[in-house]
């Protein structure tokens, strides 16, 4: 059975497990947003577009997803980590291309460990080493020291970085760059901890998603959080160490544990989107990667609006 045919069937089977009761808390959320790709230039032959949608989780359901759009386009998955994408391929391109997407997602807290088989491949997949989530000597030489413990790795990695995005290379989720400077964002925080936890044998892999507002936002330009699960014990449990950063009475809540004020849209690293020709992806972005005539290109801009509603 073919790697791609593993992670997508991995999926559907977790979109269907554990899904949580409809008496729990939970965000329903309406989603409608545009992928900008502008400035094409003119004799271009063909532009292709990977747009992240949320997927579809045990703390996630999205039903009602929709491409509006009069080109081509269809529904694409990724080999490796199964994400599923939206690619839309436009042949003779104007100079802006907007593609519009709705979407309805709940989302459910986490609030306990997610039990789940782990492959060979998966396990192999999750403890490998990444271009910035690294395993150098120093990062195993650091893991050793700060022992083998999900917690104590954890609460090194809070006490030790500072949410903080006024020094240059912040955001690339480097993990050398997090031991060297102790600041950074979301991706610096937890690529330090997946660095550690790989280095211990702990396979872990990294989400990528948008942080939500209980009164919902409209035109949104940019916009990302992610956060990281580590499995042990036949289960995988979250970690959000850069929201314990900032909300420090919360330290407790998220080793373990998640809010449902979040929307996931891809999960991993090292990323090969299929037909893409450009170097894997450090990560999926939030709004959509896209190359024209073959070539990366970085005029994407998305712009999102969502509704909240709580239960009751």
């Amino acid at each position: 059975m073919t790697r791609s045919i593993v992670a997508l069937l991995f999926m559907i089977v977790s979109a269907h497990a554990g899904v949580p009761s409809e008496n729990g808390d939970y965000r329903d959320f309406g989603l409608d947003w545009t992928i900008d790709v502008t400035d094409v230039p003119e004799g271009v032959e063909r532009v292709n577009v990977w747009i992240a949608v949320p997927q579809a989780l045990p703390e996630q359901i999205v039903s009602d997803l929709d491409v509006r759009t009069d080109h081509d386009w269809r529904f694409v998955h990724d080999r490796e980590f199964g994400n599923r994408l939206v690619r839309v391929t436009v042949d003779d391109p104007a100079e802006l291309l907007s593609i519009g997407l709705v979407a309805s997602v709940r989302r459910y807290p986490v609030t306990e460990p997610r039990a789940a088989p782990l492959s060979r491949i998966d396990h192999d997949l999750y403890l490998r080493e990444e271009a910035l989530v690294s395993l150098s000597p120093r990062i195993r030489a650091l893991a050793d020291s700060v022992g083998g413990d999900d917690r104590a790795r954890y609460d090194y990695v809070l006490d030790l970085m500072e949410y903080d995005k006024s020094t240059p290379g912040w955001g690339r989720g480097d993990s050398e760059r997090a031991c060297d400077v102790a600041k950074g964002n979301c991706t610096d925080f937890h690529s330090l901890f997946m660095s550690l936890s790989r280095a211990k044998s702990v396979p872990t892999f990294f989400e990528m998603g948008y942080p939500t507002t209980p009164d919902g936002e409209s035109d949104r330009v940019g916009g990302y959080h992610c956060w990281a699960w580590f499995y042990g014990e036949g289960s995988w449990s979250p970690v959000d160490i850069s929201e314990a950063d900032k909300a420090p009475e919360k330290r407790d809540f998220y080793f373990g544990n998640l809010d449902p004020d979040r929307i996931t849209f891809s999960r991993g690293r090292d990323i090969t989107l299929p037909g893409m020709r450009g170097a894997p992806l450090n990560y999926i972005p939030s709004g959509a990667y896209a190359e024209v005539d073959g070539r990366p290109w970085d005029g994407v801009t998305r712009r999102l609006t969502y509704t909240v509603n709580r239960p009751g």
